[in-house]
């Protein structure tokens, strides 16, 4: 297949280049597909900055493709193999999209230096979460999710606390009194939102949080035809705050690039199979449906 209509984390190899271009041939990028630039808000104005011209001149491509379209001021370089430490598979830079994301994410919390921070969510983007936050000095870091084996997941990456979690809101009570064990009644001064669904999280969220503490929204809110996120009024009385994210700049994706170049986050645990493009209705199953452990799967064109 050449044309992809989804997909936006990828690393590929320039075949073909318009000049003036700040790549060659054969070199290795972090390329933001045609189809991201026109719907990330950040990413589009990169782009329309900087060639004078609308995103929507480009065809709509996603990444999920042999080859697809991108311009070099939404792109990254990436190391040769000969400058790459030893075990690090240079396939493991995909992940420098979603910990861009993440990244983008947690400067928007200032410091969570000696402060408890509780997770939502032990996917993908939860434990990058969840790392990072290790990393930033939390006191404690409670990880929640409904998958034992990504609670297993969460300690590697240095969760200091993990719960059960439930997609059934009658266990939000119960799930509360775990954290305020947990805590010693304090709560949390930050949770995150790894999930993004009315009631089952937004509304756990809150009722982990203490009075005037804050509720990062990294989760994407429902679609149009779905029921939209509500806040409840005690949460609203208890002056917890929201904070949305979305949309990093490319600078923020250089930083995630050089996060990986220079070890300062581990993905290794993230990636848990690796499989031809060819097999992806397999693949997709086993993330649908959480089979033989999956986390994270790489899909390659080899």
């Amino acid at each position: 297949s050449t044309c992809g209509g989804t997909g936006h984390e990828a690393i590929g190899e320039v075949v073909e280049v318009v000049d003036p271009c700040r790549f060659r041939i054969g070199q290795r990028v972090v390329a933001m597909s045609s189809a991201y630039v026109q719907a990330v808000g950040s990413i589009r104005a990169a782009f329309e900055t900087e060639t004078g011209e609308k995103a929507d001149v480009l065809p709509k491509q996603g990444a999920f493709a042999q080859y697809f379209v991108s311009h070099d001021c939404v792109c990254i370089a990436l190391p040769t193999d000969d400058s790459i430490s030893s075990g690090f598979d240079p396939l493991w830079f995909v992940a420098a999209q979603p910990l861009g994301t993440l990244i983008h994410a947690c400067k928007k919390l200032g410091s969570v230096m000696g402060k408890t921070v509780g997770i939502i969510g032990q996917g993908q983007n939860g434990l990058i979460a969840t790392q990072l936050i290790e990393r930033l000095g939390a006191k404690r870091i409670i990880a929640l999710d409904i998958l034992e084996d990504r609670l297993e997941c969460s300690r590697r990456f240095k969760a200091t606390h993990t719960i059960i979690s439930s997609t059934d809101p009658s266990k939000i009570g119960e799930i509360k009194k775990k954290v305020l064990d947990v805590t010693a009644g304090e709560m949390c001064d930050i949770v995150i939102d790894a999930v993004g669904h009315q009631g089952n999280t937004i509304d756990l969220c809150a009722s982990l949080t203490k009075h005037a503490g804050t509720v990062l929204l990294f989760g994407l809110p429902p679609a149009k035809d779905e029921k939209g996120f509500t806040i409840r009024s005690p949460d609203f009385r208890r002056n917890i705050k929201y904070v949305c994210s979305h949309s990093p700049d490319m600078e923020t994706f250089e930083l995630a690039v050089d996060f990986l170049k220079q070890g300062r986050f581990d993905p290794g645990l993230l990636f848990t199979h690796t499989q031809p493009f060819k097999r992806f209705p397999e693949a997709y199953d086993m993330v649908n449906n959480y089979k033989n452990g999956v986390i994270k799967i790489i899909l390659t064109f080899d």
